[in-house]
């Protein structure tokens, strides 16, 4: 009896030993979650604060610019001044003169009421004045922050510091005076801290931003891991616990699973069909990447580009498109030498010119014209100039169009795009939207497309959804655009079939005309 009583004691403790460590294995990789977690909160801190500076350096120039103007009449010269100033800088949505205690005018004229200044909550170390969360009326967008420097003023959609324009959850943005600047849409100024949260800081030029999330709970864990308990042999406890501490972490890294979708080539391209306004044919198409996961689930860019491009892992993906486009698209792009094909580059690329060759190696002996990759740049990532005037060059130089995506989302205005060598302008779906509404956005549409123009730029309208946009589009002589209106991004052979019909119904109205 006393034998088999310290069997069992012996096997219960070897069992409570090995659910101990499998336990302990799981909290281990738990708190690696969370360590994650915070890294990730960090790395978003970090990235709004340096969008914050970056939009604030872009307010001061065009204040620093007002004010090197001379003007200080709200004469027509001035206002027009004032005007293409605001035109120019995509941070501000309008200037205003006002040297004493009274409104004078702003970038559309003299104001025919009189408007009262009202007076910054703190001062910048460089002299500008800043007053936050202002609302001028009940109906207004969203908070506003206006930034004075001597007379001047700026008026700033104060989203636009939290990102896109629906951004900002989890988000506190803290000025120098340490008031939490509101965001559209929400009456407090920052998300509500109660409960369980992580929160990381990041600090920078006067501006401080909190990033907070909720964590995983340590129960589902444990549950998680209870079947593996169940079946573990003790002498191996150990050992089943250091694993199930790598499997855990590796499953609850976003970037390894992005690694392992790579080296499984889950990864794949819809193309979204680019059409010519003028007759309704397909002459190109955007490659978009999109992640197949193992259960046949597609996971949208925007869900894994950030991360490929703060891991190193955005070069294979962009590879990979390449290879993609040359099998699938291969055949149209030889047969139609009108027909292109545009891909993202990513600020890497960009700036070290590293797809150029990439390309050249890739196209050698497939029949495709180095003029059938356009190669696109988003606004935002144009942060070295220097390093993207030369991509942009030698890519030009070697027979590729060169066109700037998502134009209007970043910090890029006339002054830019005069310098760099592009063909082309794509108008991000934001402005489309504006199209037909009373959203003061339409009017910087508008001034988009004159500027491409002037540029003697092909305009390309990204997101049209409406016939209301085509027309609008075409009164305005625009020549392309892309749009669910036309075609979500598809496979290739949907993409073949879309570009096939387009073909057919424009070869029949040239012959019905």
């Amino acid at each position: 009896m006393h034998h088999w009583r310290a069997i069992g004691v012996a096997a219960a403790f070897t069992v409570g030993c090995t659910a101990l460590l499998v336990t302990i294995a799981c909290f281990v990789s738990w708190q690696l979650a969370l360590k994650d977690q915070r890294e990730r909160l960090t790395l978003h801190a970090e990235h709004t604060v340096q969008h914050i500076q970056a939009a604030y350096q872009d307010i001061s120039n065009a204040l620093h610019l007002a004010d090197a103007s001379g003007f200080k009449d709200c004469s027509p010269a001035h206002v027009l001044r004032l005007r293409d100033i605001t035109r120019n800088t995509v941070s501000v949505d309008n200037m205003a003169y006002a040297p004493g205690e009274i409104v004078e005018c702003n970038s559309w004229g003299p104001l025919t009421r009189r408007l009262p200044t009202i007076p910054p909550a703190f001062i910048m170390p460089d002299g500008i004045g800043i007053l936050p969360n202002w609302l001028p009326s009940q109906d207004a967008r969203g908070p506003q922050m206006i930034l004075t420097f001597a007379g001047h003023a700026a008026v700033v959609d104060q989203q636009r510091l939290f990102g896109a324009p629906g951004g900002g959850d989890g988000l506190t943005i803290l000025a120098m005076n340490g008031v939490a600047l509101k965001r559209r849409g929400h009456t407090s100024p920052g998300p509500d801290p109660a409960g369980d949260v992580l929160e990381e800081t990041a600090r920078g030029g006067g501006w401080t931003v909190t990033a907070r999330a909720t964590p995983p709970a340590f129960g589902p864990y444990l549950l998680g891991a209870w079947p593996v308990l169940r079946q573990i042999l003790p002498l191996l406890a150990v050992l089943s616990a250091g694993m199930a501490t790598l499997i855990l972490r590796a499953r609850l890294s976003p970037s390894s699973e992005l690694k392992r979708a790579i080296i499984n080539r889950e990864i794949v391209a819809h193309y979204q069909p680019i059409v010519e306004l003028a007759t309704g044919r397909c002459i190109g198409a955007e490659a978009l990447a999109r992640w197949r996961r193992p259960n046949g689930d597609l996971v949208r860019p925007d869900a894994f580009i950030p991360l490929a491009e703060d891991t190193g892992l955005i070069q294979p993906i962009t590879d990979m498109i390449v290879d993609l486009i040359i099998v699938e698209l291969g055949d149209l792009l030889r047969r139609t030498p009108r027909m292109h094909v545009a891909l993202n580059l990513s600020a890497a690329d960009i700036n070290t010119g590293r797809i150029l060759t990439v390309l050249e190696r890739k196209l050698a002996g497939t029949g495709i014209a180095p003029q059938q990759i356009w190669l696109e740049a988003t606004e935002s990532s144009l942060l070295d100039l220097e390093g993207t005037h030369r991509t942009l060059a030698e890519a030009r130089r070697r027979g590729h169009w060169t066109a700037i995506d998502d134009f209007g989302t970043g910090y890029s205005g006339l002054q830019y795009l005069q310098r760099l060598p592009i063909d082309a302008l794509k108008i991000d779906k934001s402005f489309i939207d504006s199209v037909g509404t009373e959203a003061s956005t339409r009017h910087v549409t508008e001034h988009i497309i004159a500027m491409a123009q002037a540029l003697k730029l092909d305009v390309i309208a990204e997101g049209v959804e409406s016939e209301l946009q085509v027309a609008y589009l075409r009164e305005r002589q625009v020549a392309f655009a892309q749009g669910w209106l036309f075609s979500r991004a598809v496979p290739a052979a949907e993409l073949i079939a879309f570009c096939n019909r387009t073909e057919r119904a424009a070869a029949s109205a040239r012959g019905a005309a």
